[in-house]
């Protein structure tokens, strides 16, 4: 009896203590229990701390690109006219205009930074260091990216520590619209938010000086911190429709999620790449498993569908660098953000509702 009116006790005091958490300081995520069940904090130090579980607030005064049709331009543009400072975290970067706007940019002394994966799928005949090696000679400040991470995926860049540039695309001519053979469908993201761009660069500093990163942003979308958590909570909350595009659908929890909204009665739509487009379809068993419940899927057979979105309730947008895959939420560096901005929300429903329209069915 002693025993049940301690633990009864206790249980009380835990109620009454989350109650004044949440009543005096406005904390977020709290679990009086002990713990968030989707907190995806891994053991590694390096991985970062913030609050998953939330779900993220939109970012205002965003501005959208899209790909192909802005093309290269839009990142050249951004890099002749740095004035102070170009930091860039990126998977992929084998555009040679690019790279010689990174070299001008160090030749005119500003402090270009460039961490870039060492081991990426599908980098082509030049290899990542031999673009570190190139940049390195031309006054460019470069290493590797933390080889704590599986990968290093993301899409980043901030210029003149006011601008960051949070994109699905690598810097790539299929993704920057300047190939011959294969284009993409991408997406970016530019926001001058202070806080997130502050945000964005206490990432890059801490993958470059491989250090755990603490941020507080509420609209970034980082993995293998909140990326999980911030999906299923966009996906759970939604009340009318889901747009998504991605490149892989290779998650069982996702995918489950995805499921359940169409139970709920929530207008789902899925495009994927074409199967035609690939050597194999890694994504037969995810489409497999959403067909199944009824969602609507659909294959891009004129772009490569190499975008990262889903959209909700027209009114809320991830868009970033993280696939639906296991390994994309919780093994590999990821960055995306949260937008709810009018205009760049149109814009992403109208270019989702052209692929829908062109795209083929399963």
């Amino acid at each position: 009896m002693n025993h049940l009116l301690t633990r009864s006790k206790s249980i009380w005091y835990a109620l009454i203590m989350g109650m004044l958490c949440l009543l005096l300081t406005g904390c977020q995520n709290v679990s009086i229990f002990g713990g968030n069940p989707n907190h995806e904090q891994s053991s590694n130090a390096t991985t970062g701390t913030t609050n998953p579980g939330v779900v993220l607030q939109g970012a205002q005064n965003v501005k959208l690109f899209i790909e192909p049709a802005d093309g290269e331009n839009v990142i050249i543009s951004a890099l002749a006219g740095a004035k102070k400072s170009v930091w860039l975290e990126m998977y992929l970067l084998t555009d040679k205009k690019i790279i010689q706007a990174l070299e001008d940019a160090a030749q005119r002394q500003i402090d270009v930074r460039v961490m870039l994966e060492d081991h990426p799928y599908g980098s082509g005949s030049v290899a990542p260091n031999q673009t570190l090696d190139r940049l390195r000679a031309a006054g460019v400040t470069t290493q590797t990216t933390n080889p704590q991470f599986a990968l290093t995926h993301e899409k980043g860049m901030v210029i003149d520590h006011h601008s960051a540039y949070i994109m699905t695309s690598n810097f790539t001519l299929s993704a920057l619209g300047s190939s011959r053979t294969l284009q993409n469908r991408e997406y970016g993201i530019i926001d001058n938010n202070s806080a997130d761009v502050q945000d964005v660069e206490s990432i890059f500093l801490a993958d470059w000086g491989r250090t755990q990163v603490t941020f507080s942003s509420t609209h970034l979308v980082v993995s293998p911190v909140n990326s999980r958590s911030t999906f299923l909570a966009l996906i759970q909350t939604a009340k009318q429709s889901l747009m998504i595009e991605a490149e892989e659908m290779q998650d069982n929890s996702i995918e489950q999620a995805l499921v359940n909204a169409k139970k709920r009665g929530i207008q789902v739509q899925v495009i994927l790449p074409s199967n035609n487009n690939s050597p194999t379809d890694n994504n037969s068993a995810g489409i497999t498993e959403i067909k199944q419940g009824g969602i609507q899927i659909k294959e891009d057979t004129q772009l490569y569908m190499h975008a990262k979105i889903i959209i909700v309730d027209q009114q809320k947008a991830f868009v970033g660098s993280e696939n639906i895959s296991t390994a994309s939420l919780t093994a590999n560096r990821e960055l995306g953000i949260v937008i709810s901005d009018a205009t760049a929300l149109n814009a992403l429903q109208q270019t989702f509702q052209q692929d829908w329209s062109v795209s083929q069915q399963t």
